[in-house]
């Protein structure tokens, strides 16, 4: 191929690529607009308030930070063990 064919070719994916994302782009927004109608019409659907559905989302943000604290113990602990392990290993060889 020539180089000024290598050329065209590169800008004629460019084009296919920018198409490409702006396609994805308005996807994910129209996948976030069902997303949204969808929590809504369960909203409506089970009449809950306001107050409740803060209620909600603090209680799910509560938990949430329960969990990652318990996780990062976890993982503490895991390293922890891990160096124990390591020390062994070193003291027997």
């Amino acid at each position: 191929m020539t180089k000024d064919r290598l050329k065209k070719e590169l800008s004629k994916v460019d084009d296919q690529l920018a198409g490409l994302q702006a396609r994805k782009k308005d996807l994910e927004e129209q996948l976030q607009m069902a997303e949204d109608a969808e929590k809504m019409k369960f909203i409506e659907k089970n009449k809950i308030s306001l107050d409740r559905l803060a209620l909600l989302n603090k209680v799910s943000e509560e938990e949430i930070l329960s969990l990652l604290k318990q996780k990062e113990k976890e993982q503490d602990g895991q390293a922890e063990k891990e160096a124990g392990n390591n020390e062994e290993k070193q003291v027997i060889n």
